[in-house]
């Protein structure tokens, strides 16, 4: 099921995946999901995995476990924003520096949270780093960037 989804819908590094397709996903139903289970379930965005929406909800300013009802259309609208530019730098780069290619290189994208950054000051805000547990895997956070 997860497939099929993933090959039906359109990739996030695409031109078919505008505002007008990202807008139809927040439909009746996902506002009682947080911001974590929105990206990462049902295969929204296909490819979006937990280790790709940390940073992607750092940078929005979104905590991974805020409701969607919250999350202002503006806020939206930077998701969005946020999604496609933060893929599409991931993809230019060879991938996140968490993760090594087929020769064992390691990506060249500089993620903001992940296992690098746990406990690490903030580069926002200078406060440290979170991890936590959340839906059956990890969390990174600010707790003070992140809302």
């Amino acid at each position: 099921m997860y497939y099929f989804g993933a090959k039906t819908k359109p990739s996030p590094l695409s031109n078919k995946f505008g505002r007008e397709y990202f807008q139809s996903l927040r439909k009746e139903g996902t506002d009682k999901l947080s911001a974590k289970a929105f990206l990462a379930t049902e295969q929204r965005i296909p490819g979006l995995v937990n280790g790709v929406l940390q940073d992607i909800l750092y940078i929005s300013g979104i905590h991974p476990k805020r409701k969607m009802a919250n999350v202002t259309d503006d806020e939206y609208s930077m998701l969005f924003d946020t999604i496609k530019d933060t893929l599409r730098r991931m993809a230019d780069q060879g991938g996140r520096d968490t993760e090594k290619d087929l020769f064992g290189n390691p990506g060249g994208y500089q993620t903001y949270l992940s296992k690098k950054t746990a406990s690490t000051p903030c580069v926002k805000c200078g406060y440290e780093l979170h991890k936590g547990n959340y839906m059956g895997g990890t969390i990174y956070y600010c707790e003070h960037c992140q809302s």
